[in-house]
């Protein structure tokens, strides 16, 4: 059983349209903790099969487990995926753009945020890596496709290859500083999922 439960029985064209409207919903509020909810109501207001779709997206957000810290940056207002492996992660996928540099974009899932982060890369050697020469935290975190929590034991143990920790100021009185990742180290880790 899939999503296909919410949809009509036969094809209609309302809503088909009403399915490219919450599409273009989404695409346009893909910053975090967005709420979107009274425009997707008003937008599932003639589908009642698409507004309870909605109604459990909502409720995956309050119910999947995740870090405290990362859970607020969940959108509210979306279709989410409501059964299966990727359930609470949203229904459409994110916008994805090649360029020279980055021919080959993958999106990955940030369990936490229950959300899709695009990752731009290429593929060397028949092996696809990221582009950039430096992942960010989040990056890192979902090639490995791990938790947050899981994620920082491994990094407070100095488990996670090419770890680059930099002071944000040069007070020395500052404990505060970014940790990134290099690329050619960090995805040679076995926990990173590879996939051509």
């Amino acid at each position: 059983m899939s999503e296909s439960r919410f949809a009509p029985q036969r094809f209609s064209l309302a809503y088909e349209r009403a399915m490219e409207a919450l599409e273009r919903l989404d695409r346009e509020n893909r910053r975090d903790s967005a709420d979107v909810k009274m425009e997707s109501y008003r937008i599932t207001a003639e589908q009642p099969s698409l507004r309870k779709w909605i109604e459990q997206s909502d409720q995956l957000v309050f119910e999947r487990p995740g870090s405290k810290r990362l859970r607020p940056r969940r959108r509210q207002g979306i279709l989410r995926h409501t059964i299966g492996p990727m359930r609470g992660l949203p229904h459409f996928d994110p916008p994805m753009y090649p360029t020279k540099f980055a021919p080959e974009p993958r999106s990955k899932p940030l369990w936490d945020e229950l959300e899709w982060i695009v990752i731009p890369g290429r593929v060397e050697n028949g092996i696809w890596r990221p582009a950039k020469d430096e992942l960010t935290g989040d990056e890192a975190r979902a090639l490995a496709m791990m938790k947050a929590g899981t994620f920082y034991r491994h990094t407070s143990k100095r488990r996670v290859p090419g770890m680059i920790s930099r002071r944000l100021d040069d007070q020395a009185a500052s404990h505060t500083s970014e940790l990134r990742f290099d690329t050619v180290e960090f995805m040679t880790w076995r926990r990173v999922l590879r996939t051509e």
